[in-house]
């Protein structure tokens, strides 16, 4: 194991990780690698087809969340928009209260 986890590594991969480390040797070894990778979480019992199923699902909900993405950012720019014309209306208001104050004064 050490060995592999030493192993030198082209530039174009990654270095293999502790727990991949392990599940190649005990793949070699497989009258231990089905109960113990499994135990682990390193290796799942699940069929191809329900990994597909799975990546289907991750798949919608990458989707969901680039939907509610999407949803958000018209909220934010709508929002940006009603601030901007709030300020206006604010500065606005601002300029009319400067005038009747001025006019005011003069009377």
């Amino acid at each position: 194991m050490e060995s592999l986890k030493a192993a030198a590594v082209p530039d174009s991969e990654e270095q293999m990780s502790s727990a991949q480390v392990v599940a190649k040797v005990l793949t070699e070894d497989s009258s231990m690698s089905n109960t113990f990778l499994k135990n682990a979480g390193l290796q799942s019992g699940c069929s191809s087809k329900s990994a597909s199923s799975t990546e289907r699902d991750l798949r919608e909900q990458l989707e969901a969340e680039r939907r509610a993405k999407a949803a958000l950012e018209e909220q934010l720019a709508t929002l940006k928009k009603k601030s901007e014309v709030t300020e206006e209306d604010l500065a606005k208001a601002q300029r009319q209260l400067d005038e009747t104050t001025k006019t005011a004064e003069e009377i």
